[in-house]
């Protein structure tokens, strides 16, 4: 699994980030989330990308996934 953090986003220790990618058999984003060491009231605050798609908290990724993970900002 590939990970990338864009933006203002409170990256892991890199430690961390590299032990998830290399470890993570597969779950949910919120899975993911987790195991990068965010509670459970930021996944709403995250945006987890896979190629052009937004995934949902639910959906499933698998340790061949590309993913990008950003804060979620609204502007107006």
């Amino acid at each position: 699994m590939k990970i990338g953090f864009f933006g203002p986003v409170q990256v892991p220790p890199p430690e961390v980030v590299e032990t998830v990618a290399q470890e993570f058999a597969g779950g949910s984003v919120r899975d993911l989330l987790a195991a990068l060491g965010f509670g459970p009231e930021q996944v709403w605050f995250l945006s987890v990308v896979r190629g052009d798609e937004r995934l949902a908290p639910d959906d499933r990724v698998c340790a061949q996934d590309e993913l990008s993970i950003m804060l979620v900002v609204g502007g107006g």
